[in-house]
């Protein structure tokens, strides 16, 4: 029996279909937003930068095309500041509370925020970081920030920034020696109200003083120095657990795992794969429930500079995060990814580009 070309197509598509849903993957609609976005876009972000309830995307460029962002859901294009020179992280939070965002970037010699609306930029310090997370670290109800350069490139990963807020206009830092490496999350390890700060391999306590931390090693087995981080409560135990992957240099091979938080978060984490041997080029890693199963899942990426194919992909959790199912979305590649849901429909997709790429792209997860 012979079948049409159009009707083969509609078969294998239910085919895919089927097959997605007996593995329990997610379908994913990639949409290229900007085909010639800023030059080398190192910054990413999201957020309602207008104020109409819907998210928007933010990129900086670091080469040329300056800061901007796209607008929800036209994704037309709005220039925030036509500087270069914008590099790895950019965070939003309405500092100076006239109820709408406002962006922390990582700049190339500088930590900077620039005011929504009018967009003037305020100097918080004149240092080179490569990652930046924002936090009220001493509860007196004003946010405050802590950064870290990377110990690749002929930089040195091996200080913690903090700063303290006065105002948004003046900020007190101190600085924390802590091992060389890449990488920075803040999330309370030890369940005790206070944002404590997390690199690879070892915590940060927070005692309740931004100028006094307690350094702890969370695991030895793991000591690839360049990692990228994320948090989330892999196998359903009501303790959040650490997810890192290997992000820098290309040729080099290692591993992206999770580690299991004990009862106490001083004893040792127990290691679980993920996946071995894998390239030192996965400069993001994020998690969410992709597929809305009640787990959660791991999303990475590997950035352009890597062997082919540069994968970006889900893996998803079976087993309570003992085994996993991978999903790969596109061998197009990514860097510094974000996760957000962006069209309100209560599954979450995934944004991006490459650092020497200007093609801004969109996962959405079909799911919803």
């Amino acid at each position: 029996m012979k079948i049409s070309f159009s009707k083969y197509v509609i078969l294998v598509l239910l085919h895919m279909v089927a097959v997605t849903g007996l593995y329990g993957q997610s379908p994913f609609s990639c949409s290229l937003i900007d085909p010639e976005g800023p030059v080398r876009p190192w910054g990413k972000c999201f957020g309602d930068l207008n104020n109409d309830g819907l998210t928007d995307l933010i990129i900086g460029g670091y080469t040329e095309g300056g800061l901007v962002y796209y607008e929800n859901p036209g994704w037309q294009k709005i220039i925030i500041s036509d500087r270069p020179g914008f590099s790895t992280d950019i965070e939003v939070y309405d500092i100076d509370g006239d109820n709408d965002l406002d962006l922390f970037c990582v700049r190339k010699n500088s930590i900077e925020w620039f005011e929504n609306p009018g967009w003037q930029s305020h100097l918080v310090d004149s240092v080179l970081c490569h990652d930046l997370e924002l936090s009220d670290f001493d509860n007196d109800g004003r946010i405050d920030i802590v950064a870290r350069d990377q110990g690749e490139f002929g930089h040195r990963g091996d200080t913690l920034y903090f700063y303290k807020q006065i105002t948004p206009l003046s900020w007190k830092g101190t600085r924390v020696i802590c091992k060389d490496g890449e990488g920075l999350k803040v999330y309370d390890i030890n369940d005790d109200k206070k944002q404590d700060v997390l690199i690879n391999g070892f915590w940060f306590e927070n005692t309740g003083d931004i100028f006094r931390w307690n350094e702890h090693q969370f695991t030895d087995t793991w000591t690839f120095k360049s990692a990228y981080i994320d948090v989330g409560d892999i196998n359903g135990d009501g303790r959040e657990d650490i997810v890192l992957s290997p992000s820098e240099l290309k040729g080099m091979v290692y591993r992206i795992s999770w580690f299991e938080a004990p009862p106490d978060p001083l004893d040792n984490w127990t290691e679980h794969i993920i996946e071995d041997q894998v390239e030192a080029v996965h400069h993001f890693v994020g998690v969410a429930d992709f597929n809305i199963d009640g787990s959660l899942d791991v999303a990475t990426a590997e950035m352009l500079q890597g062997d082919d194919p540069d994968e970006v992909k889900i893996y998803y959790s079976t087993g309570s995060g003992k085994s996993w199912i991978k999903q790969v979305l596109s061998d197009s590649g990514c860097h510094s990814m974000r996760i957000m849901d962006i069209d309100n429909d209560g599954d979450m997709d995934l944004f991006g580009a490459n650092h020497n790429d200007r093609k801004i792209r969109l996962w959405v997860n079909l799911t919803k």
